[in-house]
């Protein structure tokens, strides 16, 4: 039986990534006929079909999405293992990095500055999503690393846990606002909430709930600038932490009002898939991010947001 050759492999990854044969064979400056063989070669020495084909690009079938995973993981170990033996030099190698869209208005542009700046070998890759999609990405190897809303482990994944922020009564601006308002007094306010399966409305539902209150929500919106303009107008309020505002000219920023009697907070972790340790270009960039994430902190621009 034949084995597939890592040219193969590469080929396969690329397509994947990149959901055309046509972006997949500019990005490895190869003719699209040439990355079509490779691939056909490999689903043949594999005995199953690993990309769908459609009019829009190309996807992985299951057995490609298996296989995937094991792709992505041989493919970086080979990179370390060159990385090993050539010795010291430039750090050279793609990293595919999560942030859920809070955290990336007020993370990505200083994170991808310093790699970009201080790192010019390293090709970041930057996915911005739901925190429970970015979990998924890293159980099917797409991404190395993420910071996802975890303060514990789970199976398959390592957590090492950064920061507690805390959440916030978003809403319209102006002079009157009191300073604090009450889990009671917010479950009786109109909400514009992301929908029931993301992170944020979990962690929040389950806070009223061990009060005994239920949140009133009026629309279920899974996008973090319309939900900042709802708030803004009036309309309805949100619950957000600060950093979810960052970004924003002062004339359009909301007013925000702590949440008391109990507060609300969420951990923020830098989480990898458990079967996979961090190491070369990925390590680096794991450390960049932990220490932007720091200075940001220490510098106040995280809000109420406490190391851990």
């Amino acid at each position: 039986m034949s084995t597939p050759t890592l040219k193969q492999i590469r080929f396969f990854v690329a397509a994947v990534d990149r959901g055309s044969l046509s972006r997949a064979a500019a990005h490895l400056n190869v003719a699209q006929p040439a990355l079509s063989q490779q691939i056909a070669q490999l689903e043949a020495t594999l005995r199953n079909p690993l990309l769908g084909r459609t009019a829009r690009g190309v996807h992985p079938t299951e057995a490609g999405q298996r296989f995937y995973r094991h792709a992505r993981t041989i493919l970086r170990q080979v990179d370390g293992a060159v990385a090993d033996l050539t010795g010291p030099g430039p750090v050279i190698g793609r990293v595919a990095i999560g942030l859920p869209t809070s955290v990336s208005t007020i993370l990505a542009y200083p994170l991808l500055g310093r790699i970009l700046r201080d790192y010019p070998g390293i090709r970041p890759e930057l996915f911005e999503s739901l925190s429970g999609y970015l979990h998924e990405l890293i159980a099917r190897r797409r991404l190395e690393l993420a910071l996802l809303y975890r303060d514990r482990a789970e199976p398959g994944l390592t957590v090492q846990p950064i920061l507690r922020e805390e959440l916030f009564l978003v809403t319209k601006a102006g002079a009157d606002l009191p300073a604090v308002i009450t889990m009671r007094e917010v479950a009786a306010l109109p909400l514009v909430m992301p929908s029931p399966t993301h992170t944020l409305r979990t962690m929040v539902e389950a806070a009223f709930d061990r009060e005994g209150l239920a949140l009133t929500v009026i629309a279920d919106v899974d996008s973090l600038p319309t939900m900042r303009r709802i708030a803004a107008s009036g309309l309805a309020a949100a619950i957000l932490p600060i950093s979810g505002l960052s970004g924003l000219d002062e004339d359009a920023r909301p007013g925000m009002i702590r949440i008391v009697a109990p507060t609300i907070t969420r951990p923020l972790a830098l989480c990898y898939a458990a079967d996979q340790p961090l190491s070369g270009p990925a390590a680096l960039v794991a450390d960049l991010m932990v220490g932007e994430v720091r200075r940001l902190v220490e510098d106040g621009a995280w809000g109420n947001a406490i190391l851990l």
